[in-house]
């Protein structure tokens, strides 16, 4: 029964993968507000010796003529997985591309692969594929990637609090809650696996 439900888990867990890779993950957007930006704009002109006072004096009343209320946009990117591997590849940075498209991709897929291998392989073959994943599960990073996404997160956040001309706000994306689904039920299913014999 424990192994019926343990091959269960580790093909739910293959189904959360998925979207978990393609679905966006995390959302970043930027905002700048208006009379911050303003303000550093009159700062600079009236600091400036090549503009003459005349016109930094005409500057500052038309400006104060204006509605400065409010937020311009200034920056918005959803990202999925796979979109940032993509987005690496094009600014051809191989190595850290390589490394997401491992670690976050090929290393998951491949370890519940060879688990569902394991259960209903030989004994043979089964103890080779638990050899396998014994050792892609020493460098397996999802559970790392995980943290990195989180402490992303509420470093963006924390930005909202520090700085007073650009916001910066992080929201995490549905492809976000289905690869953390992955890694908990990746981790429970070698639990409920445990040693166990499979089966001939």
């Amino acid at each position: 029964m424990r192994s019926k439900l343990s091959i269960l888990v580790m093909l739910v867990a293959l189904g959360l993968l998925v979207p978990g890779i393609y679905q966006p993950m995390l959302s970043l957007s930027g905002t700048v507000d208006k009379e911050a930006m303003v303000e550093i704009g009159m700062q600079t002109l009236s600091k400036d010796p090549n503009v003459p006072s005349i016109m930094a004096s005409l500057t500052e009343q038309l400006v104060s003529q204006l509605d400065l209320s409010g937020e311009i946009p200034a920056y918005s990117k959803t990202r999925s997985i796979i979109g940032t591997v993509h987005e690496l590849f094009e600014a051809e940075q191989w190595l850290v591309g390589f490394l997401i498209a491992l670690f976050s991709i090929v290393v998951p897929l491949v370890k519940v692969l060879l688990m569902l291998m394991a259960k209903m392989a030989s004994a043979k073959y089964a103890a080779r594929s638990n050899a396998i994943i014994k050792v892609i599960s020493k460098w397996s990073m999802a559970d790392v990637f995980v943290v990195a996404i989180i402490v992303a997160y509420l470093a963006a956040n924390a930005t909202r609090q520090t700085e007073e001309l650009f916001t910066l706000n992080a929201q995490f994306g549905v492809g976000f809650y289905y690869f953390l689904g992955y890694c908990l039920l990746s981790v429970l299913s070698v639990q409920l696996a445990g040693d166990q014999p499979a089966t001939e």
